[in-house]
């Protein structure tokens, strides 16, 4: 037998309202009145952006940073829709899905916008439900909670820490890179040293001789190999584009996941919207940023599972889709997935999406994760078609009921 959910002092009065007279009920007005405007003063410091749509997407509330971040000058008592006010952050977060579509639990996205200024900022949006409407009634109904948080300064400040880190970090990675150096360099002395005693004793082995010089040069080709990966590791390389067929790298991608894959019975679906989805990209930085987006998906799959990746073009952007059916992410871990360090896994080291992050920010794409936990979760990757170039609302246009 189910438990019936407590209700709250304010439901307990709401109930009662015919059995209140005039009096009475003149002070309870006031009494909300002025708690609405306590918290409205309360949502109002804090420096976080909020927006409160209906199920048709029109706002219903928004704090003073929220207005700010999407330029609305003032608080209209006139409805809104968030898709004629911020158009790029009603498309970001998924407004234009029919209500027959799959609503994610959480939705996550760090963006540009261009209205009413060139911002970056990173959005949280969480269904909310009318608790009055029946389930069957509210699948559909929900409405959303929209947290905005302005991350333009926050990327310098980032950049600076991460530079910080990699400086501390250098010392660790060197006394890696100094342990693997030893193996080749004991090679090469050896077969050195069986060199120069055969010069000293005037005793050649051709044959010998041939495949000493044969190990040293592996060796030093080995120890290039080494020096070549520390350096990479230490000092990122600026992107170099070029065009590129984005399912061309998928496919490699696939290649040298192979081994996982099959090890855990994993059958991996392509669904190409078009033949041949060119972008201008880093062949080497984008074929990471897939690496790592497959490899979470084959961490977070059960044995047997399966991973649908989608791909295709709109007006702006070139994207994939990866799609796995996984445990999720929880409502609280979301908004720290692109945290350096931050992980959930084991054996994780919890850089793998602050790479894919960084590269992706560095292509001017934008990166989106949908997940609900217990469900699995879709990493959306974006690419720019081309230059985008600023589209400023000259106002937004506002819906009377």
């Amino acid at each position: 037998m189910k438990a019936k959910p407590t209700k709250s002092p304010l439901d307990k009065v709401l109930g009662h309202l015919d059995d209140l007279d005039e009096v009475n009920l003149g002070i309870l007005v006031q009494r909300l009145a002025r708690e609405r405007k306590l918290l409205e003063t309360v949502f109002d410091v804090i420096r976080d952006g909020i927006l409160v749509l209906d199920e048709n997407g029109i706002i219903t509330y928004s704090n003073l940073e929220g207005r700010r971040l999407i330029g609305l000058k003032d608080e209209s008592s006139e409805k809104i829709f968030l898709h004629r006010a911020a158009p790029e952050l009603a498309k970001a977060i998924g407004l234009n899905r029919s209500q027959e579509d799959h609503r994610p639990e959480v939705v996550v996205r760090e963006m540009k916008i261009s209205y009413p200024e060139q911002r970056q900022i990173r959005a949280y949006a969480v269904p909310i439900e009318d608790t009055k409407i029946s389930s069957k009634k509210a699948q559909g109904k929900a409405g959303l909670a929209i947290v905005m948080t302005d991350v333009t300064e926050e990327k310098d400040k980032l950049e600076a820490q991460l530079e910080s880190e990699r400086i501390s970090s250098i010392m660790d990675l060197a006394a890696g890179v100094a342990h693997e150096l030893g193996n080749p360099l004991n090679s090469i002395n050896i077969h050195l040293q069986y060199l120069q005693r055969s010069l000293n004793n005037k005793k050649i082995d051709a044959q010998k001789s041939s495949k000493s010089l044969d190990a040293c040069i592996k060796e030093v080709k080995r120890l290039d190999g080494i020096i070549s990966h520390f350096l990479k590791a230490i000092r990122p390389s600026e992107p170099i584009f070029q065009k590129i067929n984005l399912l061309s790298i998928i496919e490699e991608t696939l290649r040298l996941r192979e081994k996982e894959l099959q090890n855990k019975k994993v059958k991996v679906q392509m669904e190409a919207g078009v033949r041949e989805p060119m972008i201008r990209g880093d062949l080497e930085q984008v074929k990471q940023v897939f690496f790592n987006v497959i490899g979470n998906a084959i961490d977070a799959i059960p044995e047997g599972s399966e991973i649908r990746i989608v791909s295709g073009l709109d007006e702006n952007f070139v994207f994939a889709q990866i799609v796995d059916q996984g445990s999720g992410i929880a409502k609280e871990n979301i908004s720290r997935v692109f945290e350096p360090y931050f992980t959930t896994k084991k054996s994780g080291h919890g850089i793998g999406m602050m790479i894919v992050h960084r590269i992706m920010r560095d292509h001017n794409g934008e990166v989106g994760i949908d997940s609900k936990e217990g469900s699995g979760t879709i990493v959306t990757l974006k690419f720019p078609r081309k230059t985008p170039h600023l589209q400023l609302l000259e106002s937004p246009l506002n819906i009377k009921e």
